[in-house]
């Protein structure tokens, strides 16, 4: 995130924190940030600091972003920002009652390629919507964490940005759980149905024990969306319409593209190695969409994101626990 902050226009990398002054220092070198920490509670009170990105282990988030909320500053948070709705809540109303900006780092929301995807849903485009699947397994992690809130959350914010209608009262309804766990006490493999209001149902699979093709679909009385991988930081969204009988007769696809940001690339390290490490993940550049968004709304003065309102945050954290608790 430090490479597209650092690229990102009307932003400034001030500060680090480290849980140690070495640790402070040897990132903050690396990159050329000029105040360095060794505690996050330094990091947070600098008075000229005015958002705090939360990339702290992710049993720590809930702590840190309080923290930085009481020091008065905006929160970034990646995800998962706390292990429950209850916790999420909590932060939120600190943050309310501090009247300071919290946003949940779940990237997907603001890629241009979801938004095009909402259009084509509100537009028509392939009828009536009726359900969604998404999937998002990798053989990396198992044990280490929750697989729900490594990847299940972003197939769940999938499943309410495509099926989420707001002129309709209600909230989605957990129908089916299944879950195995690691040894570690942790979820390693999930899956999940949900029913939204609208008789729409959406279904998701997760896990970090073994691969899918990380891709998420659409289904309308007319056709489909698709989303191949990486679905949950997407730049191609592909539209079949399907018509006749037995809906066999499918139109020739319409494929829309998406390119990364141009102007984001991978930076040279600052200290005596000089590298260019290059990005840890697929379509990196893609953070700058969610940084810009944080940077508008602080400067708007805004206390949470149109894209992603403190009520869908809490809400697909709610899906997760019950989903948790169901399986």
């Amino acid at each position: 995130m430090v490479q597209i902050l650092k690229q990102l226009p009307n932003c400034e990398v001030l500060a680090v924190g480290s849980r140690s002054v070495e640790g402070a220092k040897r990132f903050g070198d690396r990159w050329g940030i000029p105040r360095q920490y060794g505690s996050y509670e330094e990091a947070a009170s600098d008075k000229d600091v005015d958002v705090c990105y939360i990339a702290t282990p992710s049993l720590r988030h809930p702590q840190d972003c309080l923290l930085a909320i009481k020091n008065g500053k905006a929160v970034l948070c990646e995800k998962s920002m706390a292990p429950n709705d209850t916790i999420a809540k909590e932060i939120f109303d600190a943050a309310k009652k501090a009247n300071v900006l919290v946003v949940h780092g779940v990237w997907s929301r603001f890629f241009p390629a979801m938004q095009k995807v909402r259009q084509l849903i509100d537009s028509g485009e392939i009828g009536e919507i009726r359900s969604a699947r998404a999937s998002f397994c990798q053989n990396d992690g198992a044990g280490s964490c929750s697989a729900l809130l490594e990847t299940g959350i972003y197939c769940a914010q999938f499943l309410q940005w495509v099926l989420e209608d707001k002129a309709v009262s209600g909230s989605p309804i957990v129908r089916g759980a299944a879950k195995t766990i690691h040894e570690s006490g942790n979820d390693e493999h999930v899956t999940a149905i949900i029913e939204f209001p609208s008789k729409k149902i959406g279904s998701f699979e997760c896990s970090l024990a073994h691969c899918s093709d990380r891709s998420a679909t659409i289904y309308g009385s007319g056709g489909v969306i698709e989303i191949p991988f990486p679905f949950w930081c997407p730049t191609t969204v592909k539209v079949t319409k399907m018509t006749g009988l037995g809906s066999q007769k499918w139109s020739e696809p319409e494929l829309y593209e998406f390119p990364l940001p141009a102007n984001i690339v991978a930076l040279k390290t600052e200290d005596d190695d000089a590298s260019t490490p290059g990005f840890n993940f697929c379509n990196s550049q893609g953070l700058a969409y969610e940084a810009a968004e944080v940077n508008r709304c602080f400067r708007e003065g805004l206390t949470e994101s149109p894209s992603f309102t403190t009520a869908q945050c809490i809400d697909i954290l709610r899906l997760i626990t019950e989903i948790g608790n169901y399986a």
